[in-house]
């Protein structure tokens, strides 16, 4: 087993009045659909089962052994109330040792919970295309003639009128929404007896749960309660092109709870990635492709041997470069126009007890903010060369080693030569403003290219890997309404159009900040950014008779998407 070790010293006497009553969460389940088996925890946790890497890729075959490319990822999420005191949740290794920022469940209006919440959703809810095909090709006359699969019966939408008979507990109504889903009929009730079925992104196995920051004291960060209430989905595609295959997918939603604003707020994906053996990886990032990535110092991955790593599994002298691109960032307003943020930075550090020390550690809650928002927890600028920590430079970066290892003149831990060690990557996402009752998100995917020559691999295989997710994820989006979650009406007039349409928003006072057109297949036609106003005209232009969409941003953050037809 790899040897854990704590990053902090905990100390709980300053924290004791945010305390609910929650136990740690302890549900696991696999996404497994395609060549990864990825574990799933919950809450704030991933890839891992407490104790050994479970992002296992390729996935086994006839009893082949099993090989972990991750050994664990985390959410970080941190910001100020307008008192400016630091709220923080960091989860990293602290299920091994009963230590948590997260415990599974939503909250209340009021930011509260209570165990009995939490034990209740210490699950998972999964269903699948199979599933869902059969559903809805069984609904296409508005009648059913087969059972309804249990998956979709069971499955946690807003005022699902099975569910209590189901799972024996109640669900909440809130304004944000709950487990996604298609409302054939439009009245804002996810119920499966109308034809309503279960939202996964078109995807072959779809996993949805729900947890918060509030359930208990913070032991893992030792960080102040923000109140929040994340909404996962994670997903993946059994898919005959291999970057998709290779991949699996994951959307968090975030709800402020707390009755305060979150002022300078950062979100940032921690990931513990040993790509087999764990002490001999190198860690990167391509800033314009939103990416971080791992891959090999040398052509062997092992210390001496293949099956020199105390006992770990490696890939030997097939290795691969596995990345973590965001597909989207947090949203945040920028001169009155919502913008995304993107990888805001990239930030990497070495467990101590392996190789080369750090440069400023994390040690209290102060440094998980530091880290998030692309200094050194001492507060030394990024800079570019050696291993990103010269304080009499000023050639600031917010992207640690952002070239590609087969660049030899390039900033790379492989052009650099950095001593081996046990890699951390944190890759973030802000700054943005949180008002209580707000909604915003990120989305990711992990991507697998199987045996890169190494050493100083190329990337470019990974970076179309990531193309290919970006068009899958955006084809998605703008395929599939989301009813229950699209706070805003929407009306395009008329439609199907002529030579000019007009998208209006009809049920609140804010304005369309983007409007962005695509074609049939996905791809993005057309963007108009800086729109202000509550209408925007659609024009035909020389675009041929057929099917298209549209995907609005609203200043409140919202967005809402839709199919237009053009004769």
């Amino acid at each position: 087993m790899k040897n854990l070790y704590l990053l902090l010293i905990f100390s709980l006497s300053t924290q004791l009045s945010f305390g609910q009553s929650c136990d740690p969460a302890t549900a696991q389940m696999d996404l497994n659909v395609n060549n990864v088996n990825a574990r799933i925890k919950n809450a704030g946790d991933l890839w891992w089962d407490g104790a050994d890497g479970k992002y296992i890729v390729p996935a086994p075959q006839n009893g082949e052994p099993e090989v972990s490319a991750l050994f664990a990822g985390g959410l970080w999420v941190a910001g100020f109330d307008p008192g400016a005191n630091l709220k923080l949740a960091a989860q990293t290794y602290g299920a091994a040792s009963g230590q948590a920022d997260y415990w599974a469940g939503y909250l209340e209006e009021t930011g509260s919970t209570a165990n009995e919440t939490c034990s209740d959703f210490d699950r998972f809810w999964e269903t699948t295309s199979e599933d869902i095909n059969s559903f809805t090709e069984d609904w296409q006359d508005g009648t059913l003639d087969n059972p309804i699969p249990q998956s979709i019966l069971a499955w946690p939408g807003n005022g699902n009128p099975e569910f209590f008979s189901i799972h024996g507990f109640e669900l909440p109504m809130t304004q944000q929404g709950f487990a996604p889903y298609i409302d054939t009929n439009a009245d804002g009730i996810y119920n499966p007896n109308d034809g309503d079925y279960p939202y996964i992104k078109d995807a072959d196995q779809g996993i949805w749960w729900v947890f918060n920051d509030a359930g208990n004291i913070h032991t893992s960060s030792n960080g102040d309660v923000l109140r929040l209430e994340i909404q996962t989905l994670a997903y993946a595609y059994n898919s005959n092109n291999p970057n998709i295959n290779n991949a699996t997918f994951y959307d968090y939603k975030f709800i402020n709870r707390s009755l305060e604003n979150l002022d300078s707020a950062f979100v940032g994906l921690w990931v513990d990635p040993d790509l087999g053996c764990y002490t001999d990886d190198y860690v990167g990032c391509d800033s314009t492709a939103n990416m971080g990535y791992v891959y090999n110092s040398d052509a062997l991955d092992g210390n001496t041997s293949c099956n020199d790593c105390q006992g770990v599994n490696t890939y030997c002298e097939e290795i691969p470069v596995v990345g973590i691109k965001l597909l989207k960032g947090v949203t945040a307003e920028e001169n009155g126009v919502l913008v995304d943020r993107g990888l805001s930075s990239f930030f990497s550090y070495n467990n101590v007890s392996v190789g080369a020390p750090n440069p400023s550690p994390i040690n209290e809650p102060v440094d998980y903010y530091r880290a998030l928002s692309g200094v050194w927890t001492d507060q030394t600028p990024f800079t570019v060369g050696g291993n990103g920590y010269n304080p009499g430079s000023t050639d600031y970066t917010n992207y640690l080693f952002h070239s590609p290892p087969d660049d030899p003149n390039g900033w790379s831990m492989a052009a650099e030569n950095i001593t081996l060690g046990d890699r951390r990557m944190l890759l973030n996402s802000g700054p943005f403003d949180f008002a209580p009752g707000q909604v915003n998100s990120i989305s990711f995917v992990v991507l697998f290219v199987e045996n890169v020559p190494h050493p100083n691999p190329s990337i470019d295989d990974l970076l179309e890997a990531g193309e290919d997710a970006a068009q899958l994820f955006q084809s998605v989006i703008v395929n599939t309404v989301e009813p229950d979650i699209q706070e805003v009406q929407v009306n395009l007039q008329p439609n199907p159009m002529g030579e000019e349409a007009t998208l209006s928003i009809l049920n609140t006072n804010e304005w369309i900040n983007q409007l962005s057109i695509y074609s049939a297949d996905g791809k993005l036609l057309e963007t108009v950014r800086n729109v202000n106003e509550q209408t925007v005209p659609i024009n035909r232009k020389d675009r041929a008779s057929g099917l298209y969409y549209y995907h609005v941003t609203i200043s409140d953050g919202s967005t809402a998407s839709g199919k237009f037809i053009i004769r």
